[in-house]
């Protein structure tokens, strides 16, 4: 399958929201008692280093893996001046090329539905050392309201990832849990239009579908639901951070 994130998106580190640190907390209470110091994670299809900040500042030495150039040049920038604990890597999920029982946190932040799964499964299971966890997050706008529901349709927002549907990781591993991690974000009609340009849906449109996609959503915005230039709405957002252990 063709990467439609090899096609850049200059506003997407700008404008895809970042995790909650409730939602963070959640992850790493799975990694509490490891006698690793510092632990050692990889953020795989880590797009533009979004989740990789967050795990570094909480003490994890990071290695970002991307196989996308365009979205590795946003992470360089996006993790200019912090911690240096953060490594990029061009591999995939399914041949990272890590050492095996290297790490205790393989994530996948927005990025398992992307992978070959049982592939990627025995890949995280070797890299992780005993008892090592694997996650899957995702952040997405809660389609259980009307009117949000209605802005992911006219943006083709991706696949929801419903709560009775664990993410498959392969029987090397426990059976996944999951955390549900409700919050706002706030967002311009502008940057939600161009939020729409960092979809796949978007990137793999010609000319034409893409104005297209991005005329409804004007109208949609400022007529239909008649937001004024500049003014913050509240998008309510669910996160669903998906953990297991390798047995």
């Amino acid at each position: 399958m063709d990467n439609p994130f090899d096609i850049a998106a200059p506003k997407y580190a700008a404008v895809r929201p970042a995790y909650p640190a409730a939602a963070l907390d959640a992850l790493l209470a799975r990694t509490e008692g490891r006698a690793c110091s510092p632990m050692r994670a990889a953020d795989i299809g880590a797009g533009t280093g979004k989740m990789s900040l967050l795990l570094a500042e909480r003490g994890f030495d990071v290695e970002a893996v991307e196989p996308s150039a365009p979205m590795r040049a946003q992470m360089r920038e996006a993790i200019e001046g912090a911690p240096g604990r953060i490594r990029i890597r061009e591999a995939s999920a399914e041949a990272t090329g890590f050492f095996d029982a290297s790490l205790d946190l393989v994530v996948y932040a927005q990025s398992w539905h992307w992978v070959d799964a049982e592939a990627a499964g025995v890949e995280a299971a070797r890299i992780l050392r005993a008892g090592g966890i694997l996650a899957a997050v995702w952040n997405q706008m809660d389609v259980s309201v009307p009117w949000v529901h209605r802005l992911t349709r006219i943006m083709r927002s991706g696949d929801v990832h419903r709560p009775e549907n664990p993410p498959a990781f392969g029987g090397l591993f426990e059976k996944p849990r999951l955390d549900l991690v409700p919050w706002e974000d706030r967002m311009t009609p502008e940057a939600l239009l161009e939020l729409g340009t960092t979809r796949s849906s978007y990137l793999r449109q010609d000319r034409a579908g893409r104005e297209r996609m991005q005329a409804n959503l004007r109208w949609y915005l400022y007529e239909h639901l008649g937001y004024a230039p500049g003014r913050e709405i509240e998008i309510p957002y669910t996160t669903l951070v998906w953990t297991a252990a390798l047995l």
